[in-house]
């Protein structure tokens, strides 16, 4: 049964706005915000913090309520608030509407760029990913990986109030990253989504493919972040990095192709936030000594 307190049912909205993933996606949106010249303006960044939580905490919560049938059937997920019934679905369902809205409206009151990313977000993951693509297709996460770099897309379009070449290049880092980060911890959890009939691609390609993929991505997101140098004029830091990080990456996922086993997959997931949030954290320093000067 629900839980009848009010304390325990805002304990578990936060549980299922994934804390860990709100903070790595906020890393990426205020690294984008500041890389993009934003101000240390109180208001603005309250706002962005308002955007953060429903714009990525609140969509996620509202996916889980959507997965919340999977969720009970899966090991791992199974003590997850809605299917271990710490929340009821529609309590649970109407809190996430409410902050997610409140989400878009925080980012409203910045600009309609930054809401627009919020919707973007809602959509791929809500529609595109949770309720189309994810049972149906092991490239799931091509379109899961849109809503992942939508927060780049708001930090970087509350600070220069439009969405440009820059802005989309940091977005497609975030997606670039994402196939290392997904795919791995589906990797170490196959037995729970071949149980209930999710292709993640790890189920569904030989190791070989899929390091193949892997590979391919983040040397991506490796030049997406040197084109960015080029577009705008400074990321000397970041892009050599990411650079270092791609390359030790890229060694760990040869010697997971050579032996897949689960404890590898698991290091390598673990792995692939430092790795994000890294290069998001050194953008802004790239800003601060040399972009203020070519902005």
């Amino acid at each position: 049964m629900a839980n009848n307190s009010l304390a325990a049912k805002a304990k578990a909205i936060w549980v299922m706005m994934k804390p860990l993933q709100l903070l790595l996606l906020s890393v990426t949106l205020f690294g984008a915000y500041f890389a993009a010249g934003g101000r240390l303006d109180a208001a603005t960044l309250a706002l962005l913090a308002g955007a953060a939580i429903g714009g990525i905490g609140g969509v996620t919560a509202l996916n889980m309520v959507l997965e919340a049938d999977i969720d009970a059937l899966m090991p791992r997920t199974v003590s997850r608030p809605v299917p271990s019934g710490l929340i009821g679905p529609g309590e649970a369902l109407s809190a996430c509407v409410v902050i997610t809205f409140l989400g878009l409206l925080s980012a409203l009151a910045i600009n309609r760029y930054v809401a627009f990313s919020v919707l973007l977000g809602l959509v791929f993951d809500i529609i595109m990913y949770t309720e189309i693509a994810k049972r149906r297709s092991p490239v799931n996460i091509l379109l899961g990986g849109v809503a992942g770099g939508a927060p780049a897309l708001g930090g970087w379009g509350a600070a220069r109030g439009t969405i440009d070449l820059g802005g989309a290049l940091l977005a497609g880092v975030v997606m670039a990253w994402i196939p290392m980060h997904i795919w791995f911890i589906s990797s170490y959890y196959r037995d729970d989504y071949a149980r209930v009939g999710i292709p993640m691609a790890p189920l569904v390609l030989p190791p070989r493919r899929v390091a193949a993929l892997i590979k391919a991505s983040l040397l991506f997101m490796d030049a997406l972040l040197w084109a960015f140098i080029a577009v705008e004029g400074y990321g000397l830091l970041a892009a050599s990095l990411a650079t270092i990080l791609v390359a030790l990456s890229m060694r760990a996922v040869s010697r997971w192709e050579a032996s897949p086993d689960r404890e590898r997959a698991r290091a390598l997931f673990k792995f692939a936030s430092p790795v994000i949030a890294a290069v998001f954290l050194a953008l802004p320093i790239d800003y601060w000594l040399l972009g203020g000067v070519m902005h």
